[in-house]
């Protein structure tokens, strides 16, 4: 059995270990990330937790003067006709 090491961009990863997967005489594909790079969670909680961790601190809605007013606001854009 031979092994081959393949370096991909991140953003292609997932479709070529489908591909991979696909074909009958690759018996297993393992993943190898360098400690470098970021590894994005897998579940849509850890992927939403991470991105509202990294909010934190940042003040992002410190320009809303009046809630009720700035989500009546939102809702008008959504009543309109296209």
């Amino acid at each position: 059995m031979t092994t081959l090491i393949v370096k991909v961009d991140d953003e292609r990863t997932e479709s070529l270990k489908k591909i991979l997967s696909e074909i009958p005489y690759v018996h297993e594909v393992e993943e190898e990330r360098s400690q470098d790079q970021f590894q994005e969670p897998s579940e849509q909680y850890q992927r939403v937790k991470a991105i509202l961790d990294k909010a934190k601190g940042k003040n992002l809605f410190n320009d809303i003067k009046d809630p009720s007013e700035w989500q009546r606001e939102i809702r008008k854009e959504w009543d309109r006709d296209f």
